[in-house]
């Protein structure tokens, strides 16, 4: 229920007696992340012009500012200062008992008090103090009232130390405003780091005053093949059109572009640090470097830029004028950044041009290396001792392991497919920043990481030891902008699901549970809603991706959302809130393409589509195969997606028990061909399912039943088909093209459940 509902209650409650106050329940609040522990009291408290605010010592004064900034940007008023705390509504007390980060806030209907021992606890007390107050404290110049906060006691501490979230500026930038914004954001959620990406191979985000070169040219491009799938994409969802405002007329043509100045970054970093928020560089190097090879091309190998068969030309690590190119740019970024960490990235290096290279290979020999993998390990040693020179730690991805690392260097592990190397850091003694592809990748579609997944995932590996979880010390999920070309699409990518990534950041392993953070996130919501966040809505439920049916079929729809409408066409047409509006099952008796949608006032959700198939039995064969496996194809980079792949004429085929990557679950550009027979064993309608990264195609005699095509993370498709009761040829086409590898296949029979499809059900000849 929103707390303004109780503005009637509350006037009559106040004309007879100032003390009467509303109580709560737990249904009408919501926090996250989840606190430690939350005890509810009688009544609540009451804010006004009259509310003021008593700190003792400046740890406090950025806290006491910023809730004061709330109240005048909302209600037009700000909150007074006491003299002291007789005086004062609102105390801020030191207890030195708290540890960092941790808070108490205990709320009673005439005083609010927030002890901490630091001035990151006393924020944190205000933020959960903003999500207790009506979501209209998030507007400006708001007509409400009663500014009413739950009696309440409150005590709270984090889990973790690092809970990050990232953005990509090379890919697609965004401006100073919207960093501000999207701040602002990770400060309510209590998210403490801010990884900025600033230089990659599409561009140089950040200005290096002795290289001018980086931004004055590589900061700036004509069309990207990022950019052209943007705009590709664009033609049927314009949340993917590019952000106008970083096209400029440069040298005679039209670029896109931007770069922050130092004094822009200086700024950012006092708006973030107000926010008890600790901003990262990134600086890749030796590899994703192209930006600053193309300006400065004795970097290279070759002393040219270029790219080779997956990534870019890397620094040569041969010459010793890359060393100190590195030096000057990372003595200006230490200058700037008053972080801890310097991130320098270290991922994905394209390391055939070292093997290539005389000077690289003679620097493997000179310095006692073994391959190309230590000597990118003997670039960042270097690099980290010069960064220790300037009190700065070395970060980067866990590729950096590869080669061996020194106790200090902190990794980043985002490669699920490389489950050792959180081992071999953290037994080294390595500190790890928990940031998996296949979890917290919110470039990825929501579909392929929804927010269970996001919220269930434990960045602990069960199997390790005490010792090993220590070395964990935080959460992190990035935002990679090649398919992000706005601010608006950014939030999309960004919630709900950043809310799942602080409550495990946050909040104790034992004291998550998934329901209760839907519950809350019904509330949450609201907040959004207030904050103007284009937030991800899943598709209407209870609709497959292709339904089949003989005579007629009913479809019943529900709303993924409390509070919002569906509204559907029928002839393939993209639904709106002027298309026909679903108040009951639709009934079909022909063929249509069924596509819905649900909106949450203006928020639409996912559209999801489906064809209603009217169909006919699919004969079956008069064969007896063998049971129990089908036949498998493999073939190693020859086709770029599934859709492209046809058998060649002098395929191998071996019988295989399971659909599953066997022998192949590390490798890259990889196709697959499964063929045989599946069993029906009733007449009836049938419903076959894969999930795949990247995509999947699955057959019944010629027709496709199920359309997981694409390159793209790990998704779910289904299909139906109507078959007679035998044996009926069955094909399933893979794909994997870089990363992820996993293929699952399930079937269900009439009235029966879905199951792995394995066993006497497929057979092969």
């Amino acid at each position: 229920m929103r707390h303004f509902l109780f503005a009637a209650l509350v006037a009559a409650m106040l004309v007879g007696c100032k003390q009467t106050t509303p109580t709560f329940t737990e249904n009408q609040i919501s926090i996250v992340p989840k606190p430690s522990s939350l005890v509810l009291g009688e009544q609540s408290f009451l804010f006004s012009k009259n509310t003021s605010i008593f700190v003792e010592n400046k740890q406090q004064k950025p806290a006491a500012t910023y809730l004061s900034h709330l109240f005048e940007s909302a209600a037009g008023f700000p909150l007074a200062t006491a003299g002291s705390k007789e005086k004062a509504s609102v105390v801020f007390v030191k207890d030195e008992n708290l540890k960092a980060e941790a808070y108490h806030l205990e709320v009673t209907p005439k005083k609010i008090t927030v002890k901490a021992s630091d001035a990151a606890g006393y924020f944190y007390g205000v933020q959960t103090l903003r999500q207790l107050l009506p979501p209209a404290i998030e507007t400006t110049n708001n007509t409400e009232q009663n500014w009413l906060v739950p009696s309440i006691t409150i005590n709270d501490q984090p889990r973790f130390t690092w809970r990050g979230m990232h953005m990509d500026f090379s890919r697609h930038f965004f401006s100073i405003d919207e960093v501000k914004t999207f701040l602002d954001y990770m400060a309510l959620y209590k998210l403490n780091v801010y990884h900025m990406h600033l230089t990659d191979d599409q561009g140089w985000r950040v200005e290096i005053k002795k290289y001018p070169l980086l931004t004055e040219k590589g900061a700036w491009r004509i069309e990207s093949s990022h950019d052209k799938e943007c705009k590709e994409l664009a033609k049927t969802d314009p949340s993917f059109i590019i952000d106008e405002q970083h096209y400029h007329e440069r040298d005679g043509k039209r670029m896109y572009g931007g770069f922050f100045t130092q004094e822009q970054i200086k700024e950012i970093i006092a708006y973030a640090e107000e926010r008890q928020i600790e901003v990262i560089p990134e600086i890749d190097m030796p590899g994703h470097f192209k930006s600053a090879i193309d300006n400065y091309p004795f970097l290279s190998c070759t002393n040219e830029a270029g790219w080779g068969e997956h990534f870019s030309m890397p620094a040569c690590l041969g010459k010793e004028t890359t060393y100190e190119f590195a030096k000057d740019i990372l003595s200006e970024i230490t200058d700037l950044f008053p972080s801890d960490y310097i991130h320098i990235g270290g991922d994905e290096v394209n390391i055939q041009s070292w093997k290539d290279c005389p000077r690289c290979q003679k620097a493997i020999k000179d310095n006692n290396l073994k391959n190309e993998h230590e000597l990118q390990s003997f670039f960042n040693r270097d690099i980290e001792a010069f960064l220790k020179t300037k009190g700065k730690k070395l970060i980067g991805w866990d590729e950096i392991v590869e080669g061996g690392l020194t106790k200090d260097a902190t990794m980043m592990w985002w490669r699920n497919w490389a489950p050792t190397m959180r081992n071999i850091a953290a037994d080294n003694g390595n500190d790890i920043i928990i940031c998996p592809d296949f979890e917290y990748y919110f470039d990825f579609l929501n579909d392929a990481t929804p927010l269970d997944k996001v919220y269930n995932y434990e960045p602990v590996p069960e199997e390790f030891t005490e010792a090993q979880a220590k070395q964990i010390i935080g959460v992190q999920a990035n935002l990679w902008s090649e398919r992000i070309p706005n601010f608006r699409r950014l939030q999309y990518q960004t919630f709900p699901r950043m809310l799942a990534l602080a409550e495990t950041g946050w909040t104790a392993k034992e004291d998550k549970n998934f329901d209760g953070f839907q519950n809350r996130m019904n509330l949450q919501y609201e907040r959004l809603d207030a904050l103007d966040i284009q937030y991800y809505i899943p598709s209407v439920v209870g609709l497959k991706n292709k339904v089949a049916f003989l005579d007629t079929v009913s479809i019943t729809l529900k709303t993924p959302l409390k509070s919002m409408d569906i509204y559907y066409t029928l002839n393939g047409s993209k639904p709106s809130k002027a298309s026909i509006k679903y108040t009951s099952p639709i009934q079909f008796t022909e063929t249509k393409t069924l596509s819905t949608i649900a909106y949450r006032g203006n928020n639409p959700s996912e559209i999801k589509s489906a064809l209603i198939e009217k169909q006919t039995y699919l004969q079956p064969l008069n064969v007896s195969p063998k049971t129990g496996a089908l036949k498998r194809w493999v073939g190693e980079k020859m086709f770029k997606v599934v859709d492209a792949i046809t058998e060649p004429k002098s395929a191998e085929f071996k019988a295989v028990n399971n659909i599953d990557l066997e022998g192949y679950q590390n490798s890259d550009h990889v196709s697959m061909i499964f063929k045989g027979y599946f069993n029906a064993e009733t007449n009836g309608l049938y419903e076959f399912a894969t999930k795949s990264d990247d995509g999947s195609l699955l057959f019944i005699g010629d027709k496709l039943v199920v359309d997981n095509g694409g390159n793209h993370s790990a998704v779910i498709r289904n299909g139906m088909v109507a078959l007679k009761k035998g044996w009926h040829t069955i094909t399933i086409k893979y794909h994997e093209a870089t990363g992820g590898n996993e293929l699952t296949v399930w079937y269900k029979a009439p009235k029966g459940e879905l199951k792995i499809l394995e066993g006497n059900v497929i057979a092969y000849d």
